[in-house]
């Protein structure tokens, strides 16, 4: 590659870790706070409940959810220890 500099809105053809981590590459993703989102799936596994029960929970309120662009829906965990804690009385 030359020393010349890239035209404006031109990239190198390199891939920066911010968009690694945008497209759901771990390589990119392991040390962003995103990767430590939950999936319905994964509560509903941590819960051993079925992931229509995690629905209906968001549904009801109980249980807050971020939501991503893309229709994407995720909870953290920190969300989901205060849901617990509430159901454990």
């Amino acid at each position: 590659m030359s020393d010349q500099a890239q035209p404006r809105g031109q990239s190198s053809g390199t891939v920066g870790p911010r968009a690694r981590a945008r497209s759901g590459d771990p390589k990119g993703a392991g040390d962003r706070k995103s990767s430590a989102l939950l999936t319905f799936d994964a509560v509903a596994q941590h819960c051993a409940v079925s992931v229509w029960t995690v629905r209906g929970w968001v549904d009801a309120g109980k249980l807050p959810v971020l939501r991503l662009p893309g229709r994407l829906v995720r909870v953290e965990p920190e969300a989901l220890a205060r849901f617990l804690e509430r159901c454990q009385g």
